[in-house]
């Protein structure tokens, strides 16, 4: 009986359930109201631009639509290919050193960044500095010294020839807006993108570059001990003024490296980081502690001698008297 009773409150309950569950979705309106949105100022300027085909100015009015109604994953499904390719770029550049040094936009591509309206945000912009051949000497207006060295590369005369094949100019090793620096675990692979066996140009560049780039890390643990040996050095009151000179000639050439690299004469790259190597090394020598100086040993003197005679003297009359 206790069990008839127990199913009905149960199956009475369901029922509730489901009669009130009902009751709310024909409550419901049919549509739910648009979620509401962060002021987007890019697709504020840029979500009506007309492009040349049909096809996308659809999509671009398709956009609008979506925008304005609150569907947020439009971006995601309808984005044309121009829109993701600059939210790519600028995501690179947001993580790269331009970014960190406030190195922005109009830097490399013209424009008036301070300017509210389009037109004027726009005036100036150029493609001619930033195509390939040319970025050098775009590069070249903040980076002098890597420039220079850059001018006396075979990389650089074989891009001012204009022949066909591989000629590297910034961007090849830089990329256009991560602006990366290849490390000397990376060096190799990425040199070998040009130099190796089916191209035939200089196979064993990828080789000597990573260890080029290598022998830097040499010189930078060098320097760090160098500078630990200076300091202790100079608490202990020694003259560390030479030490200092060659330190600071280390120092100077690791400063260089980065300029002296574009030059892309692998030679006499590793000939300049030796030479700070060397430099790191005297520096230690200079500061290290000098071995303690032995007591000299002093020569009998006459009471050496009057020592050494008597002793004789006692075994000579021992020995006699045992004789006897």
């Amino acid at each position: 009986m206790r069990f008839k009773n127990a199913s009905r409150i149960i199956i009475g309950i369901v029922f509730v359930l489901i009669a009130v569950s009902t009751l709310m979705l024909l409550v419901q309106p049919a549509t739910a109201p648009a979620p509401a949105l962060p002021n987007n100022s890019c697709a504020d300027c840029h979500r009506k631009l007309l492009f040349t085909s049909e096809t996308q100015r659809q999509f671009v009015e398709i956009r609008i639509k979506h925008l304005e109604s609150g569907i947020s994953c439009s971006i995601v499904c309808h984005e044309d290919k121009l829109n993701k390719s600059t939210a790519s770029t600028y995501a690179m550049w947001s993580i790269s050193t331009h970014a960190l040094f406030d190195v922005t936009c109009e830097k490399c591509h013209g424009g008036n960044p301070s300017a509210v309206l389009k037109k004027d945000a726009h005036f100036n912009l150029s493609t001619i500095s930033i195509a390939r051949a040319n970025t050098p000497e775009t590069c070249g207006k903040c980076h002098e010294p890597e420039l220079e060295e850059f001018k006396s590369s075979q990389h650089f005369k074989k891009l001012e020839s204009g022949e066909e094949g591989p000629a590297p100019a910034c961007i090849t090793c830089h990329q256009a807006h991560s602006v990366r620096v290849l490390t000397a675990s990376e060096i190799e692979d990425f040199c070998s993108n040009c130099h190796n066996r089916i191209t035939g140009i200089s196979p064993a560049v990828p080789k000597k570059a990573e260890a080029a780039l290598s022998s830097v890390n040499e010189l930078q643990v060098g320097i760090s001990k160098a500078r630990s040996a200076v300091i202790s050095a100079k608490a202990k009151g020694k003259d560390v003024t030479a030490a200092e000179a060659d330190l600071e000639a280390a120092r100077t050439i690791l400063k260089n490296t980065p300029s002296v690299w574009h030059r892309f004469n692998l030679t006499y790259f590793d000939i300049e980081v030796q030479k700070g190597i060397v430099d790191t090394q005297m520096v230690e020598k200079e500061t290290a502690e000098s071995p303690a100086t032995p007591l000299p040993t002093k020569a009998p003197g006459f009471e050496g001698v009057l020592l050494i005679s008597g002793l004789v003297a006692a075994y000579w009359l021992g020995f006699r008297r045992n004789s006897r």
